[in-house]
């Protein structure tokens, strides 16, 4: 803790624990097998030793330890098992505190780093390994003391979260942090004390409006920046005299320290200049005079490398079929639906593990569809179609946690959440369900096309769903509002993928050889040495991105999203067609090739390309049908056919 505020116990808080250590947990002798424990202990328990014993600790001391205990167990952030291990602990602990701090009555005594210095020897002494996976291990003994004395540390810690030193976000309101990570504090006692109070007015400003992981990079560039300051000028208490020449001393160092930082040696320099323009417009006293754009140059930003195709991680079309024929040896069950709505919408894990049981699926008529919150770019009750099957399987997860649910263990009405334990109330980490699905290709050998076992990473989901959207024909304006992107610009690289993977395809088509059409539109394979690059028909990208409606001259090939009145042939429905029987075996023969279209349209699972060629196939035979009757075919008639202008108008006003 800061040597400018130490936490110390006051009679209030003293007052609680002593309300709290009442009745049963009064007793220095705890027994599991009590009925009091009932909520807390499993069903089955595995550990022999069934006793907590706090006797051996000293006063002061063991109320803390008790009150830990209770506290905790009660909130269900610790486990019984857990604290029965942690009570094994309890008499070396106890004959430690009496040899090294016999005096002591609160944990907030201890001075935590040398203590932890002192307590690490002790283990060593008695025959412990540090950090070793034994027999005679000192996790749990280190472990112990540390939860503790931050616990009762925050405990006493009476001041409001921005006077502290070290931020809980959960305690801010209207921070914004993903419940699904365990990072949720920003620890300002690393910034050098004089500069402390401008770093916390400032990143008071920024928790509000930021995401945590935004707030944590600046609170590090100012920590880089305000401790090599304080450095050079230790009698600082502003940043008022702040040069150019300071800021080149800066880079300089900066530009080691970050060496192999790529990413983050950028996105730190934008904090600092971030930093540096706000506090001059806000006015903030201890401000630089010099404007921030005399002290930091654009010259002074690398440039960083445009990201390729490659950096975008997708799921092949070869991996997803062997993770959907393996899905349901996914471990534990419970992450079978988030890897389905992953796969469906591709949301980012933190939008699916941030769904609510009881407005996550809506029906219109239309179908079924998937609602929830986009955090990062703030679209709230975002929406997305999704299939009767991925909606019920949904439903069965609405239905099951709904059940369960109660105000204390699920307060959110998550959908996908921990009803007990550490992270009672909150949902599953996304780490998690990354490693439950790389655990899942390595079982089930899920290789990618050079046979390697695949790496799953759960944004691969969402880049694959985009580049599927993209593959498919969609508006790209469509695909960025599915996908909630702020811009565009996201939305067209995946854009870009469809040309690399499009390639890729036809690359991968030429191995076994590729088929152009015979007179009679029937696919005829080919060997591409035997043709030139210009006269090949690219098949396999047509199926994914054109409709291929055959015509007398040849094939309509415009895209899906380009509507052309001349496909589907109008002259078939245009008055001034004149057509008699000489004319039915080029119907007859059209009629052969738009059919084998047809077909080869099913094959491959193309809609639009057989309804399209279905229509032209009707009126190609309504008119067939007309000719083998012997009749002409002419909706404009015999007026039409022999009388123009004037002539036909008269004729029109002639009485029959």
């Amino acid at each position: 803790m800061s040597t400018v505020y130490r936490s110390v116990p006051t009679l209030a808080k003293l007052q609680e624990i002593e309300e709290t250590l009442s009745g049963y947990w009064e007793k220095d002798r705890w027994v599991i097998t009590d009925p009091i424990f009932d909520e807390f202990r499993p069903e089955r328990w595995t550990l022999t030793n069934k006793t907590i014993d706090f006797s051996r600790l000293q006063p002061g001391i063991k109320g803390e330890v008790k009150f830990f205990f209770v506290h905790r167990l009660q909130e269900h952030t610790l486990r019984l098992k857990t604290a029965v291990v942690y009570g094994v602990c309890f008499a070396r602990l106890a004959e430690f505190l009496e040899r090294a701090y016999p005096r002591i009555k609160s944990f907030t005594d201890l001075e935590i780093e040398k203590a932890m210095i002192r307590w690490r020897s002790y283990l060593i002494e008695q025959g412990f390994k540090i950090n070793k996976d034994s027999r005679l291990s000192s996790n749990e003994y280190e472990t112990l003391l540390q939860q503790v004395y931050q616990f009762m540390v925050n405990f006493y810690d009476e001041r409001e979260e921005f006077e502290k030193n070290v931020w809980d976000v959960r305690k801010i309101p209207g921070a914004k942090y993903t419940q699904n990570k365990a990072l949720y504090l920003l620890s300002f006692e690393g910034i050098p004390l004089p500069f402390r109070p401008l770093a916390k007015r400032y990143l008071k400003v920024r928790v509000g409006i930021r995401s945590y992981t935004q707030c944590a990079t600046d609170l590090m560039a100012l920590r880089l920046f305000l401790c090599f300051i304080h450095k050079q000028y230790p009698h600082w208490k502003d940043l008022k005299s702040l040069s150019r020449k300071d800021i080149e001393n800066y880079l300089a160092w900066y530009r080691s320290y970050t060496e192999g930082w790529r990413k983050q040696h950028y996105e730190y320099l934008v904090s600092l200049r971030s930093f540096l323009d706000y506090i001059q417009r806000a006015g903030y006293p201890e401000a630089p005079e010099k404007p921030h754009f005399l002290l930091l140059f654009k010259e002074d930003f690398p440039r960083l490398a445009k990201r390729s195709e490659e950096d975008i991680k997708f799921i092949p079309e070869g991996v997803l079929r062997q993770l959907e024929e393996n899905l349901d040896q996914l471990t534990p069950p419970e992450y079978i639906p988030v890897v389905v709505l992953l796969r469906a919408t591709g949301w980012r894990i933190s939008d699916i593990l941030n769904l609510r049981y009881d407005n996550c699926l809506d029906r219109t008529a239309q179908g079924w569809w998937l609602c929830g919150d986009i955090l990062k770019t703030q679209v709230l009750n975002h929406r997305v179609p999704i299939t009767d099957e991925v909606a019920t399987v949904v439903q069965a997860v609405v239905d099951e946690i709904k059940e369960k649910s109660t105000p204390e263990n699920n307060p959110h009405k998550l959908l996908f959440v921990r009803l007990e334990g550490k992270r009672r109330g909150r949902p599953p980490m996304g780490l998690l369900i990354q490693q439950a699905l790389i655990r899942l290709a390595q079982k089930c050998n899920i290789v990618d096309d050079q046979g390697r076992v695949f790496h799953f990473g759960n944004h691969a989901f969402r880049h694959t769903k985009g580049v599927e959207l993209i593959n498919n024909g969609m508006n790209i304006l469509h695909v960025q509002k599915w996908m909630a992107h702020a811009s565009p610009e996201m939305t067209l690289r995946y854009a870009k993928i469809l040309d690399t993977t499009m390639r890729k395809s036809w690359e991968e088509a030429t191995k076994n050889g590729l088929f152009r059409i015979d007179p009679t539109g029937k696919p005829v394979r080919i060997d591409p040495s035997e043709i030139e690059n210009e006269d090949l028909i690219e098949w396999e990208y047509i199926r994914h991105n054109l409709d291929a409606v055959r015509t007398p001259l040849g094939y309509c090939l415009k895209p899906h999203k380009v509507e052309c009145k001349h496909q589907l042939n109008p002259c078939l429905t245009c008055r001034n067609l004149c057509t008699t029987p000489d004319f039915i075996p080029q119907f007859e023969a059209e009629i052969r090739e738009v059919k084998a279209v047809i077909e080869r349209g099913k094959a491959q699972g193309r809609t639009i390309w057989v309804e399209k060629n279905e229509t032209l196939l009707e009126r190609y035979e309504a008119i067939l049908t007309v000719l083998k009757e012997g009749h002409t075919h002419h909706l404009a008639g015999k007026k039409g056919r022999e009388y123009v202008g004037e002539e036909r108008l008269n004729v029109r006003q002639t009485p029959a």
